[in-house]
């Protein structure tokens, strides 16, 4: 059995796809049928020549993130759906970079309404993603409810999916469901891998046998397991505990731990997360980053977590490491936990990887106790510095700082050295000279006084109003306006306009009023301004990443 799994954007047709290949609905919650939006996982299935292909429909919403990532997990194909009347949206790219994350490889892009086109589909966005990465298994098809035919599309999809090559996996299964059934007692769901043995099934944290009554999948009962499959079990009285959805099930004892070892990919090596805004995804689960240690041995980059509660993972299994804040997604691969590992049995496959060469010699830096009794780390406050990355540091601070202020104090220490603020403000106590204002690095002058009074001018003729004054900035001491400028004092709208930060403030709160999503029509009415102010305003807003352009009619989104 070949387990396809559905992802996309919300509304692009997932579900009526599914509808159509299988002639049943997998959205069955009264919730989903009233606002006809899929929110938990659906299940169901079609054959083709005897071959019986189980389907997946995860939501596209992005409010049900953690519920599409399960539905990924274990599936061998994708049906990768896009609406050719919206093409490439906010959560076609999320779930694509999920899917990556994961390692999916095996795609069948499917474009829906297709017969509401005049001037046929735009697939430029689409073969731009799929350049990016060579390894990809795809064909693109085109669908439609009223023309598209199911047979042919049934033939369509086996004879892609004999072309496909799936990976190896340990054997095991994540659940997805578990309930119970009058008169059969509890039952779990999941997708059980290849050589999932299902005599012996272990699960939860005190490695307790699992008393199995019966496995069902939709061929027949099933006592072997020689490929993917979709299945259901039926669990006995006698279990002290019953799994639940997020556990994994496999056929050896398994090491429960807070402290993984991630390797990232590398196509992410520079992708750096702050404290507090991360998750990781694996399996039908996940949980939330405490903190994270990044080290990067020559090309790689590895990831030491420390996350919010004990899990099992199997080696090797690929993860999805999200930003929260930012909505941007890194995948990995799990290679082997970090607590206790002078007790572990580090798997020879592990221990003779090229992927873990070097590895082990560096562990005891990479454990609890690695800031405490690693002398080339220095504590500021309540954090530890790398002396290495410190030295750096300083050289910049003294020398030039430039760089720093094109993207900002904040950005570029969290980017380039996983470093917060706080540090540096700690760090610039040794320096008279210089101090942070408005996310800047600025040298303090005895000219401050002069500066008060150049932004004062500019301001009053400027006007307290959002649809200031034209000025002639040319009349103003290039020297003081050029740092006006540079502590975000004064900002540049478009070659003619300028406004103070004041302003700023109010355009903001203009738009903190606005729907998530607003058109240019939504922020005048709302400012009350006309055209000639409401476009370069929002242009600069876009330039702050407080707002983005979402549309060519100009609407945007709150970022």
């Amino acid at each position: 059995m070949t387990v396809i799994a559905t992802a996309g954007h919300v509304d692009h047709g997932k579900s009526t796809f599914v509808n159509f290949l299988t002639k049943q609905e997998t959205d069955r919650l009264p919730e989903e049928k009233k606002r006809g939006l899929t929110i938990n996982l659906g299940y169901t299935y079609f054959t083709y020549e005897n071959k019986t292909y189980s389907i997946v429909d995860v939501p596209g919403h992005k409010d049900y993130f953690k519920n599409t990532v399960s539905g990924f997990s274990n599936a061998d194909v994708i049906f990768f759906i896009i609406d050719s009347t919206e093409n490439w949206s906010e959560q076609s790219e999320e779930h694509f970079q999920a899917l990556i994350a994961l390692k999916k490889r095996n795609f069948l892009f499917i474009y829906t309404k297709t017969d509401l086109l005049k001037d046929g589909i735009d697939k430029k966005i689409l073969l731009s993603k799929i350049e990016n990465f060579k390894d990809i298994n795809y064909e693109i098809l085109e669908f439609n409810k009223i023309e598209s035919n199911n047979k042919d599309f049934s033939k369509v999809i086996h004879q892609f999916i004999q072309s496909c090559k799936f990976d190896k996996k340990t054997p095991s299964m994540w659940v997805d469901r578990a309930f119970t059934i009058d008169g059969t007692g509890k039952v779990i769901t999941g997708t059980a891998s290849k050589y999932f043995d299902y005599k012996n099934i272990i699960f939860n944290l005190h490695n307790e046998k699992l008393q199995v009554k019966e496995i069902q999948n939709r061929d027949a009962v099933n006592k072997e397991n020689n490929e993917t499959k979709r299945i259901a079990i039926s669990l006995k009285k006698t279990n002290n505990s019953f799994p639940k959805r997020g556990d994994l099930l496999t056929n050896k004892e398994m090491v429960f731990t807070d402290i993984l070892f991630i390797k990232l990919n590398s196509e992410y090596n520079d992708y750096l997360f702050s404290k507090g805004t991360s998750r990781i995804f694996f399996g039908t689960d996940h949980a939330n980053i405490e903190k994270i240690n990044i080290i990067k041995i020559e090309e790689n980059t590895y990831a030491n977590l420390i996350i919010s509660k004990a899990v099992p993972l199997p080696e090797f299994e690929n993860v999805i490491i999200q930003n929260i804040d930012k909505n941007q997604i890194v995948g990995g691969k799990f290679l082997f936990f970090l607590s206790n590992i002078q007790n572990q049995k580090i798997n020879k496959k592990i221990k003779n990887s090229e992927e873990i060469k070097n590895l082990l010699d560096i562990f005891n830096s990479l454990n609890v106790k690695y800031f405490k009794e690693n002398s080339k780390f220095i504590r500021i406050n309540d954090e530890y510095v790398n002396e290495t990355i410190l030295n750096e540091i300083h050289e910049i601070l003294k020398n030039d700082f430039s760089e720093i202020n094109k993207t900002g104090v904040d950005k570029y220490f969290n980017d380039k050295y996983q470093i917060k603020v706080e540090i540096i403000k700690e760090l610039l106590k040794n320096y008279e000279e210089i101090e942070i204002s408005n996310n800047q690095i600025l040298k303090i002058n005895n000219n401050q006084d002069i500066l008060i009074s150049e932004y004062k001018k500019i301001y009053k003729l400027l006007g307290d109003e959002l649809d200031v004054n034209v000025i002639d900035i040319k009349s103003f001491d290039r020297k003081y306006l050029k740092e006006l400028f540079l502590i975000k004092k004064i900002y540049r709208v478009n070659s003619k306009l300028i406004i103070s930060d004041l302003h700023l403030e109010k355009l903001i709160s203009i738009v903190k009023k606005l729907p998530k999503n607003f058109s240019v029509s939504d922020f005048k009415k709302e400012s009350n301004l006309s055209r000639k102010y409401s476009i370069p305003y929002l242009e600069l807003l876009d330039r702050l990443q407080i707002t983005t352009k979402i549309d060519k009619l100009g609407t945007r989104k709150i970022i």
